[in-house]
């Protein structure tokens, strides 16, 4: 197991009104905008970016990434559940660290295509339950852009995930549980293994909302990659056509304005841009065929609207 980032002070303490859980931490980061009093997600998230900048062993400082610190993308989930006698209340926090490294870095840590998952209990550093790693590796990864090879748990109770086509990038997690009052024996529950995927889910969703392009579902990236095709296509129709009307109309809903001098590249780029931003707006989405958003604001017909039957197809022909 890594060397403990995260130590349990003596003065932790819980809130009552709030429910959150404070915990006073020594503050060994060198991070100015790290308080001394700071809820225990907060913690976990400084503690997380510095294991990552320091690439693990913190006697082997990388400093071309130890000013990449603000560059780092971050997602953060928790979940809880109070028991009926509300003597007790289980949290699972999840914190998910992205570190983009460039293409013509010298870092060590280029190319690092494995996650070691730290695991955590009351900020005490322990073996992960084979519950906890069961939830890792039936997680939907490809929801979210990423491609699980495999993982494996060791003997001595280190779980560590293994990705596909991670070039450039290092993926840190960590795991952390905690009672907020007594402390219960540890176990494996499907209350437990609930919660965990609710939480890894939120620190999913939470990285996707805040960076949408870089974490793109598999099946939103492999779209994406025949959208510059289809927008030069499409470009090639708009710009071919003898109809100044025809012309001057596309070129006002892609804005760019009927009365400039507009160039194919820039009617492919806004088209691609438009594109792009749908996709990522529906990659978002649960599968949902609702409220699915449309490229141009005037192609969504009024839904109180409806065509006259018998006299739909003449009324749709008029319309173009």
């Amino acid at each position: 197991m890594v060397g403990l980032f995260l130590q349990k002070d003596t003065s932790a303490k819980s809130s009552s009104n709030t429910g959150s859980r404070n915990v006073c931490l020594p503050q060994d980061s060198d991070d100015v905008h790290h308080s001394v009093t700071a809820s225990s997600i907060d913690q976990l998230v400084s503690g997380l970016k510095d294991y990552s900048l320091s690439h693990v062993n913190s006697c082997d400082k990388c400093g071309m990434c130890l000013f990449d610190r603000d560059l780092l993308k971050i997602g953060t989930g928790a979940a809880n559940h109070v028991e009926r006698r509300k003597a007790n209340r289980l949290h699972v926090e999840v914190v998910i660290v992205i570190a983009h490294i460039a293409s013509d870095s010298d870092c060590c840590m280029a190319n690092c295509s494995s996650t070691q998952v730290l695991y955590f209990e009351d900020f005490v550093p322990c073996q992960i339950l084979q519950s906890s790693f069961d939830v890792l590796m039936s997680t939907d990864w490809q929801s979210y852009g990423f491609k699980l090879k495999g993982g494996l748990m060791g003997d001595d109770g280190n779980a560590v995930l293994e990705w596909d086509n991670m070039a450039f990038a290092r993926i840190d997690i960590s795991i952390h549980t905690y009672h907020e009052c007594a402390m219960q024996e540890r176990q494996g529950s499907p209350q437990d293994r609930y919660l965990l995927r609710k939480a890894l889910k939120s620190a999913l969703t939470h990285l996707k909302a805040d960076h949408a392009g870089d974490f793109l579902s598999c099946h939103g990236q492999r779209v994406r990659e025949y959208v510059p095709d289809l927008a030069e296509s499409i470009a090639g129709l708009i710009l071919s056509s003898t109809d100044e009307e025809f012309q001057g109309e596309c070129f006002a809903l892609l804005g760019l304005g009927s009365e400039q001098d507009v160039s194919g590249g820039a009617v492919q780029s806004s088209i691609c841009e438009k594109m792009i931003r749908i996709i990522e707006i529906n990659d978002t989405k649960d599968n949902s065929e609702d409220n699915v958003p449309y490229l141009f604001e005037c192609e969504k017909l009024d839904e109180d609207s409806e065509l006259d039957e018998g006299g739909g197809d003449e009324d749709m022909a008029s319309d173009f």
